[in-house]
């Protein structure tokens, strides 16, 4: 692993002397946010509207803020043919935040750290840096694919937009976007963290183009690099910031395009999402990790069909994904179990459309030999020994060895005997091929899911399925030998 690491440090809005003089008055476009207008303003008028931070936080462009409600642009970029990119990412402060104040967490004392990688198609590391430190990524002539990893309880996300094919599907931790053109490379990033992670740091990251743009940073999902450009990212730098701390960098000019790209709130706090070519937006979208569904500009509520699935969104526009409190319980459900994603959902019922309505999505734990194909439910255990000193509860077996049951708990059948590594560890511990849940999801399955209930098993890496997977939000001590979402816990 390569990694580019500054020595000094350097100011975090150094202008180099390619920057368009302060008197070319060229021609920029804004966006209207509440009547979504466009109208046309000279440089100098923006000059005059947004603060001088706003202005300079780009190395190499006029950052133009549409207001204060949509993350600003950066314009106007205009390079030498002898563009030094060395000097200019040297330059650029991507180093400037250190450490990024993530102290070990209060309940087992654990950093957390983020691992971000820059791939060619091959899966080859070009480059890679971690958070936590000054180090930075740099691969100057470009890059196919993100790849995250991390240590710590939560869970990270990325999604690339590559110049040929678009927006890639959501990773997460331990995965690269998909990509197998050497040639399409990676223009913007967007990078959210969940669970612990997230409750307890926001996620920064900051980008230098191959023209010699250098971005602000963004946090928690916003776009960063550019779109609608021949330019691609060169540099990449990423940190975690403590919540309880401020910022201390500039978080201006976020994307090289006419209009940012993503979600926003505008005056009246209503969602929004705007397009880097300006058009209505029809898709997914998210604020920070809650999705939101737009069709043609606006945020979608009530019942959806969409891709295949039945959806439900609150009067707020958010995803229902536990959709018991909405339609009440059945008898009648369908398992999916994604084994690439370790992710497991409880489909309901549409009439004679048939079962495509994500009713619950459940965080899982499984095994190398976790088998693939269609099951049903056959057998079930309130307790059951497994095998040395390990029991489990809540146990629904769908094929020879193999059942959904709880974490771990040892030496006796007690709800009071919990390994809680099991419960924090989730996404990095293996079973021997069972479908182990919290003891709360599990017991929603034993007493759910009948007799009979299919339980079908698939691996698909990158359509990952209806609803992203929870994360644990907050872990559990080590000491602690109970599992907080047990019903027998809760009832006592």
């Amino acid at each position: 692993m390569h990694l580019k690491r500054i020595s000094a440090v350097f100011a975090s809005a150094l202008m180099i002397s390619s920057v368009l003089s302060s008197n070319v008055f060229a021609a920029t476009i804004r966006k209207n946010v509440t009547g979504g207008s466009v109208a046309v303003e000279t440089s100098a008028q923006t000059e005059t509207a947004e603060s001088t931070e706003a202005a300079t936080s780009a190395a190499t462009g006029e950052v133009v803020s549409t207001n204060d409600y949509i993350p600003s642009t950066i314009n106007n970029v205009n390079m030498p043919e002898n563009l030094d990119l060395d000097s200019v990412v040297a330059n650029a402060g991507l180093g400037n935040v250190g450490n990024g104040n993530t102290n070990p967490e209060p309940v087992l004392g654990e950093t957390q750290m983020v691992h971000f990688g820059l791939w060619n198609t091959a899966d080859q590391e070009i480059s890679g840096a971690e958070t936590n430190t000054s180090a930075y990524a740099y691969a100057k002539d470009g890059f196919n694919k993100l790849y995250l990893n991390h240590s710590g309880i939560g869970r990270y996300y990325a999604r690339a937009f590559n110049m040929n094919s678009g927006w890639s599907p959501w990773i997460n931790s331990g995965e690269a976007t998909p990509n197998g053109d050497q040639n399409n490379k990676v223009q913007a990033v967007q990078i959210r963290a969940k669970g612990y992670g997230g409750v307890l740091n926001d996620i920064y990251y900051k980008a230098v183009l191959s023209n010699g743009a250098v971005t602000g940073w963004g946090k928690n999902g916003q776009t960063v690099g550019t779109i609608g450009t021949d330019a691609y990212i060169v540099a990449l730098k990423v940190v975690m910031w403590d919540k309880t701390r401020e910022f201390p960098e500039s978080t201006n000019g976020l994307l090289l395009a006419p209009f940012y790209e993503g979600v926003y709130r505008d005056a009246s706090g209503a969602l929004q999402f705007s397009k880097s070519d300006d058009a209505a937006y029809t898709g997914w979208g998210f604020e920070n990790n809650t999705p939101y569904y737009f069709k043609d500009g606006v945020v979608q509520t009530g019942w959806q069909y969409i891709d295949g699935y039945k959806y439900y969104f609150a009067e707020d526009g958010q995803l229902v994904t536990d959709l018991e409190p909405i339609m009440g319980l059945t008898n009648d459900y369908v398992i999916k179990y994604n084994k690439a994603t370790a992710t497991m959902y409880i489909m309901a019922r549409d009439g004679a459309n048939g079962y495509i309505i994500p009713f619950k999505t459940f965080m899982s734990t499984d095994g190398p030999d976790t088998p693939l194909g269609s099951y049903k439910i056959y057998a079930k255990y309130a307790w059951k020994f497994m095998h040395d000193d390990i029991y489990c509860q809540y146990l629904s077996r769908f094929f020879n060895g193999f059942i959904i049951h709880s974490l771990i708990y040892y030496d006796k059948p007690s709800s009071y005997a919990l390994d809680a590594n099991t419960y924090n560890y989730m996404d990095i511990a293996q079973s021997g091929g069972c479908l182990r849940l919290r003891a709360g999801d599990a017991a929603w399955v034993y007493h759910n899911c009948k007799m009979g209930t299919p339980v079908m098993t698939y691996s698909n890496l990158h359509e990952k399925g209806p609803v992203e997977k929870p994360a644990i939000d907050t872990p559990i001590p080590t000491s602690q030998k109970f599992d907080p979402t047990d019903p027998v816990v809760q009832n006592q």
